[in-house]
């Protein structure tokens, strides 16, 4: 398997993010993982001003992450704004068992709901992931549907929630984004 040049791969992703956004504006959601890291730096890098971070506090991080992810990022001057939605999850999880209905009332309370109101707030036209290669196969081969994918099991975004996504990281495993 052939290494990913990092600095190619930025260079090619921050020119290809900046050619598709144009003069709009963008956000993205941060969790404080690998993969939405590397996509809110990568973001960044390319959109400047032009993308607006959030951090969707929903409740299920572990005690003291979310200040963490916050003071990580303000460490790299990258501004963050904090969205409670605490409440919002913990109604859309009331009485699930399954963790399947779970991971669908998660994805539905995100992107129906806490992204809509968002996007509707910000004007934005565009929704950064961090989806990964490993999410779509996984989602593909039925062994879990991941939150973040859409497109690839035939759900458009932008009829469904009135935004285009982003996926600058869909063609990386989990090594080469964080070698990134």
């Amino acid at each position: 398997m052939q290494k990913t040049n990092y600095k190619n791969f930025i260079k090619e992703k921050v020119e290809e993010i900046r050619e598709e956004v144009g003069k709009e504006k963008a956000i993205n959601a941060l969790s404080g993982g690998v993969d939405s890291s590397a996509v809110t730096v990568l973001g960044n890098k390319a959109l400047g001003t032009q993308l607006t971070t959030f951090f969707v506090e929903d409740g299920l991080m572990r005690e003291n992450e979310a200040q963490q992810v916050y003071d990580d990022f303000k460490n790299l001057e990258i501004e963050i704004k904090v969205i409670d939605a605490k409440d919002r999850f913990f109604k859309a999880l009331e009485d699930l068992e399954d963790p399947e209905h779970k991971r669908n009332a998660i994805t539905n309370t995100f992107y129906n709901d806490v992204f809509r109101s968002i996007i509707k707030e910000t004007g934005a036209k565009y929704l950064f992931h961090g989806t990964i290669l490993t999410d779509i196969e996984e989602t593909k081969a039925g062994i879990k549907r991941q939150h973040n994918i859409f497109e690839q099991i035939g759900i458009n975004p932008e009829e469904r929630f009135g935004y285009k996504i982003i996926e600058p990281l869909k063609t990386l495993r989990k090594d080469d984004v964080r070698g990134l």
